[in-house]
């Protein structure tokens, strides 16, 4: 299920206004030769998306090794902004919280001079799934690229590279960033919950009560199968196995003083 963060972040990237626009075919060559360079050089994923065609052309170098990524999953094309087959690999919260800080980003650069805007990226931290199920720390940086064009944001250019082992996640790795005057300015860390449905969040918390699928469904008024979907859809957006380890993912996600829906 497409979460509102997304849904909002496809609103505001692939509206009607884009889509009756094109990139000049030369611009874009540019950057498709910018983004397989970036790659095999960092040996990271470069995602070039153009947002007015709702299409995305992906670079890897060797970390796709590393990820495991199988052959159909290295399509050079997409028919989509969304590099699933990468995000589907991404912790919910640490996705959440990269939707948060684009839709900050982009709000912030459509209110900056054009001349200005392709001074900025976002930059964020992501645990990534790797081979056998272990998590790797990778950067993940966002820019929109200059067309020249009287729309905007035409073309997005996405970079996934690897992080050191034992890079320190505390503090604050999400922000956006001024290339040419060095200003930070800090991810706005309001509501990230919208990983979970409201109505996934009540069977969850109805499930640290004890409650078995029979009770949550009488309680919310509910049948026995749409509470079982709803189970199932908690174990696979928190990447969990059971119940027991999506309450102990949801408590770190969520202050356990706000457990309302």
């Amino acid at each position: 299920m497409e979460s509102d963060l997304k849904k909002a972040l496809n609103k505001n990237l692939v509206g009607k206004g884009l889509r009756n626009t094109s990139v000049d075919l030369s611009v874009l060559k540019h950057y498709k030769q910018y983004a397989k360079t970036y790659a095999e050089i960092h040996n990271g994923i470069v995602v070039l998306s153009d947002l007015t065609a709702n299409w995305s052309f992906t670079f890897m170098g060797a970390i796709a090794e590393r990820l495991h990524l199988s052959s159909p999953d290295r399509k050079l094309e997409i028919n989509s902004i969304w590099e699933d087959f990468f995000l589907a690999r991404v912790h919910p919260e640490d996705l959440a919280v990269k939707h948060r800080l684009e839709l900050q980003f982009l709000d912030m650069v459509k209110n900056i001079e054009s001349k200005e805007r392709f001074q900025y990226q976002a930059n964020s931290v992501l645990r990534v799934e790797g081979k056998d199920g272990q998590n790797m720390l990778m950067s993940h940086q966002i820019v929109y690229l200059d067309t020249s064009g009287k729309e905007f944001p035409q073309l997005a250019l996405c970079c996934y590279t690897l992080l050191p082992d034992g890079e320190d996640r505390h503090g604050n790795k999400n922000y956006i960033f001024n290339q040419i005057n060095g200003e930070v300015y800090l991810f706005n860390n309001q509501d990230v919950k919208d990983v979970m449905s409201r109505r996934e969040k009540e069977v969850l918390n109805c499930v640290r009560g004890g409650m078995i699928s029979k009770d949550i469904a009488e309680k919310l008024g509910l049948s026995i199968n749409t509470i079982n979907r709803h189970r199932q859809n908690i174990l696979q957006k928190l990447r969990v196995r059971n119940l027991h380890e999506a309450i102990s993912i949801y408590d770190k996600m969520y202050s356990q003083k706000d457990t309302s829906p």
